[in-house]
């Protein structure tokens, strides 16, 4: 059974040709834009209010994303605090022809915080 059938995605989208550099890959921002969002989304879930990202661990490559690739990002809990959360974020490319790649995992911490932007309490509404 490949990865994408084994496990639901917090986020799959189409890599495309506004995403990528002049020679059809993905730019690196447009892929950490695409971890925010996913990690945000179970943040927020969690926190049961608005978050922000306090952490990103470095990036680092395994393969290539391609235009057209759909990709696929999973967020695993790996630690809840009082005011934060910290995820490990996989993000696996399908290519067009269905050959599926790793593509990284990152790990990224968010904080909890309240209408002023200050941290707060995870039991706290925002």
């Amino acid at each position: 059974m490949n990865t994408s059938q084994a496990r639901i995605p917090t986020l799959r989208v189409r890599a495309l040709p506004s995403s990528t550099n002049a020679y059809g890959q993905v730019q690196a921002g447009w892929l950490m834009g695409q971890i925010d969002m996913a990690g945000s989304m179970v943040a927020e879930r969690l926190s049961k209010g608005p978050v922000t990202t306090v952490a990103v661990n470095a990036f680092q490559f395994a393969a290539p994303i391609l235009v057209g690739d759909t990709v696929s990002l999973y967020v695993d809990t790996l630690r809840i605090g009082q005011k934060s959360m910290t995820f490990k974020i996989g993000v696996l490319s399908e290519r067009l022809q269905g050959e599926e790649v790793m593509v990284t995992e990152v790990i990224v911490t968010f904080v909890a915080i309240d209408g002023s932007g200050k941290s707060r309490l995870l039991s706290q509404a925002g």
